[in-house]
Order: C-alpha cells, then structure tokens, then sequence
C-alpha cells in the first residue's frame, strides 16, 4: 500500500511538473583586423605620467576645483580614419557628480580625502569613464592620409566634494586606462 501510494505521488509530481525554457540568443562579434596600429608617443611602461602638482587644500575647500592640467596623447603611424579615445577607471561614487576619477588608494592612510580628478576635452566637455564608446561624446582625431597621427587634448583637474572640514590634504593619485579605438 505504501509503495502503491508512492509511486502514485511520483507520478502526480512528474505530471505536473513543467520544463522552464530560458531564451537563446546569439553575441555578434564585428571587428577588423588592420594593417597597424597606432603608437602612443611619450609612453613609459605602457604609462603616460600627468604631473597634477601640489595644490593647497584651502584652494580645494574654496572653489572645490583646482587649476587644470593640459594632457596630450599623441598617436603616430596610423591608417587614415576616425580615432577615439575611450577612459576606463575606478568612479569616486561617493561624490556629487558622475565622472569623477576615484584617487588610488582612497582609503588608505595618508591618502587625500573626498577628492578626485576631473577629466575634459579642450571645450570643457566631461569626458566619461567607463563607457561604451560614444561618437558624440568621446575625444577624436581625425587621420586624413596613411600613416598619419594627431593629438586628443584634454584637461584635468583635482575635483573636491562633501563639506571643506571633510576635504583633508595627501596624495592624491589617481589611474585611468585608455584606449584608442579606430572606427
């Protein structure tokens, strides 16, 4: 009787028990392969070193900005057509504004705090982080002949949030990856 009644239970739950079908779908991957790349010129180690200098911390309590840092990435030996520049780094979420660059080590000992590095092109638009790239936004030369080049100028500068008594002096670093990207 108690296997009768068991295996009838079993049965009721195979029967009403349905399959769950999840969606398929399919990644594209669209790309070319070209004949070259671009070289970055001035680069030490894969790395371009921006000297931000030494700001007084009564200017950042003051005006919450300092003084901006001209940037230049030069690109050389490139085929002719648009290149953009794509900047990936770790956001200063904390702050009340997007596309703030977090400093390394923000929390660490000895570390500025409730400061970060704001980025812009020359015409004071924000530049992104950690975007997609987008033809509207993002810093472009344009490569008019075979191998050609040009320069993405932008502008950065230590961006402080919060109250001036949260604002402390330190270092204040900061590191952001970029990408040159042809379309």
């Amino acid at each position: 009787m108690k296997m009768k009644s068991l295996c009838l239970a079993m049965a009721l739950i195979g029967a009403t028990c349905q399959y769950v079908n999840a969606a398929d779908g399919t990644l594209k991957f669209k790309g070319e392969v070209v004949n070259s790349s671009c070289t970055v010129n001035g680069m030490n180690n894969q790395e371009l070193d921006v000297a931000m200098g030494k700001i007084p911390l009564s200017k950042l309590t003051q005006d919450f900005k300092g003084p901006e840092v001209g940037v230049t990435i030069t690109i050389t030996g490139c085929e002719e057509g648009d290149y953009y520049l794509v900047l990936d780094g770790t956001s200063a979420t904390e702050a009340n504004k997007v596309n703030v660059l977090a400093l390394d080590d923000a929390d660490a000992p000895g570390t500025a705090q409730n400061v970060g590095i704001i980025l812009t092109d020359r015409n004071d638009n924000p530049v992104t982080l950690d975007q997609p790239l987008h033809k509207d936004n993002d810093p472009v030369v344009h490569v008019t002949s075979a191998n050609g080049g040009g320069t993405f100028y932008l502008k950065a500068s230590y961006y402080a949030w919060g109250q001036a008594a949260n604002i402390t002096s330190g270092i204040a670093d900061a590191t952001a990856r970029f990408t040159v990207i042809q379309q």
